[in-house]
């Protein structure tokens, strides 16, 4: 026989857990720089500076070249 009872520690838990999380999201928030300067919004990527539009379309050749090195190499 199990009555709501057994679950309040259970609830309790999960409330803190919920708690804390909301809690360190606030602080950290909060208490976190607010500097956004124009040199921390440009995008960094392993020290090369980006140049060039992103989207441009790749040939189909190379997604057909991964995919078959990723299935010979799972295969091995």
């Amino acid at each position: 026989m199990s009555n709501s009872i057994d679950y309040v520690a259970i609830l309790i838990q999960f409330g803190v857990a919920a708690g804390f999380v909301v809690t360190t999201m606030l602080v950290t928030h909060l208490v976190g720089p607010k500097r956004k300067t124009s040199d921390k919004l440009v995008s960094f990527e392993s020290g090369i500076e980006s140049v060039g539009n992103a989207r441009l379309p790749f040939s189909i050749k190379y997604f057909l070249t991964a995919i078959l090195f990723v299935m010979f190499d799972v295969e091995v």
